[in-house]
């Protein structure tokens, strides 16, 4: 039963010392400015020729279709 008082006397102590720490420790953030050149691809440019290992048939089902905007709005006339 002693050995029991013990032991939770120093979990205590350690739990009222690992807080004393957090709040008095030197535990702030180091600040430094960081400048790093992200380059910005705008518009994306396609490919004349298809990946290398697909051949032309696949090449063509991996690009992504296309669709004007003028054919678009036609289309959505056309259901009228």
């Amino acid at each position: 039963m002693r050995l029991l008082k013990i032991i939770v006397v120093l979990v205590i102590l350690a739990v009222l010392g690992l807080t004393a720490y957090a709040y008095l420790g030197d535990m702030g953030p180091r600040q430094q400015e960081m400048r790093k050149f992200v380059p910005l691809n705008i518009t994306a440019p396609t490919p004349s020729t298809p990946p290398a290992g697909l051949s032309p048939p696949e090449a063509a089902q991996a690009e992504p279709a296309t669709e004007d905007a003028a054919e678009a709005g036609a289309d959505a006339n056309d259901l009228d």
